[in-house]
């Protein structure tokens, strides 16, 4: 298939992670197994007193709760992908198909995730969840008010909805796009659109439970109706700079011949906006429950921010305050700054660390609270996490059968996208 175009496009383009890139993966991977190592030895060589309430050792609670954010992120990363291109599809859009391998290869990664997501919030409920301890729940008026919902069965059968929903989704997805590439044949593309707009639907209802689930219930005598839009706004926003990352180091050795400065400058957009979107939800959830000030709600803030409660988390909570908000606000505000792939790169992977943090600090102190902090276990496994996604997403791209789409409908408006910053 011909095009014109300003630049010339390799369409056969495969990809094969450079040496280079592949060492810095396997370093990462490798010194965060080991921070883990020594993140466990220290746990086990702090004695506590207390338990915290979790029935578990501290060591116990620390590492059941870095499983379960990095589990999160990880299965946030690629579910959301999937929802991506989903948007894409229900938009009618067109300006991303020279870049829809690299959502598409971190979507590939949802069932690994989702197994991982399971495995985890199952085998250590008892440490995770104190609503799982029926002497727990006997002695608490609130959690027996809310057992007809939080208990374990229910529990496991909404787990398996959510995720085999969102397989089920996924497993058309795929199939579409493998046929699409193959054949060309314009009717799977609208097989995408259908999928897209009950994926959508469906997402909303689902993420939104899976929120309240997995993460909320960590404390479950705390809520907040905006806690599934806020974790949503957090996760979104580390999927899109995953995608805005890859699509800058791609570019930068030298692959992508068809993406142009227009493609990026628009990831570069959609970092800058849901970050400022992060900031909104963020304040507006903090705000109402403290001005409300009512102590149902305002502990869950109190845990967070006081330094006689918890010390070790309240640098951590200005700090993801500070990074997600103005880092993107002043790095990326210029039009002309978001063309540029360094500074792009760069501002995309501090967030992936700043938004872990936004998970850490929702899950960490709810699960370990004195026991825990961020310390060598919690950056080893944050590595873990970044090189597993990362050199996973890379091996569905050496495997795709080119590296830029050939048989979409909307090519040739990718192709031609162009935005000129003024």
């Amino acid at each position: 298939m011909a095009h014109e175009s300003s630049h010339t496009i390799n369409w056969k383009e495969r990809f094969t992670l450079p040496p280079h890139l592949r060492r810095i993966l396997v370093y990462a991977f490798l010194i965060g197994v080991a921070l883990i190592g020594v993140g466990l030895y220290q746990a086990f060589a702090v004695h506590h007193s207390e338990h915290h309430g979790h029935h578990a050792a501290p060591w116990l609670s620390r590492l059941s709760a870095n499983l379960l954010i990095t589990s999160m992120y990880a299965l946030g990363v690629s579910v959301l992908s999937m929802f991506f291109m989903a948007v894409g599809y229900a938009a009618n859009a067109g300006w991303y198909v020279l870049l829809q391998r690299i959502p598409q290869s971190f979507a590939r990664l949802l069932p690994w995730t989702a197994g991982l997501l399971a495995v985890v919030v199952v085998s250590f409920s008892g440490v995770l969840y104190e609503w799982t301890h029926a002497d727990v729940v006997a002695k608490d008026e609130i959690l027996q008010h809310k057992s007809g919902y939080l208990n374990l069965p229910f529990f496991i059968v909404r787990l398996v909805i959510i995720l085999g929903g969102w397989l089920l989704f996924w497993r058309g997805f795929v199939w579409n796009w493998e046929q699409l590439d193959e054949t060309g044949q314009v009717r799977y593309f609208h097989n995408l659109r259908r999928l897209a707009a009950g994926f959508i639907v469906f997402f909303a209802l689902s993420w939104s439970v899976g929120s309240w689930d997995w993460l909320m219930s960590t404390s479950p005598h705390w809520f907040s109706t905006m806690f599934a839009v806020y974790n949503f706004a957090n996760l979104w926003i580390t999927t899109l700079c995953f995608i805005t990352l890859a699509a800058v180091v791609l570019k930068l050795n030298g692959f992508l011949s068809g993406v142009n400065d227009s493609h990026i400058h628009d990831l570069g957009k959609f970092v800058f906006a849901f970050s400022i979107f992060w900031t909104y939800i963020f304040y507006g959830q903090f705000m109402l429950i403290w001005y409300a000030n009512i102590p149902e709600e305002t502990f869950w803030f109190y845990e967070r921010i006081r330094a006689h409660v918890n010390p070790q988390y309240v640098p951590i909570f200005y700090l993801t305050i500070v990074l997600n908000f103005l880092l993107p606000l002043l790095g990326l505000m210029s039009a002309s700054i978001k063309r540029n792939y360094a500074w792009l790169g760069i501002v995309s992977g501090t967030l992936l660390f700043t938004h872990w943090l936004d998970t850490f600090m929702v899950v960490m102190p709810s699960v370990a609270g004195k026991a825990g902090g961020l310390g060598p276990m919690e950056i080893g496994f944050f590595l873990v996490g970044v090189a597993g996604i990362l050199w996973q997403g890379a091996r569905y791209l050496e495997n795709a059968p080119a590296l830029m789409a050939r048989n979409h409908p909307y090519l040739e408006e990718s192709v031609h996208h162009s935005y000129e910053p003024i």
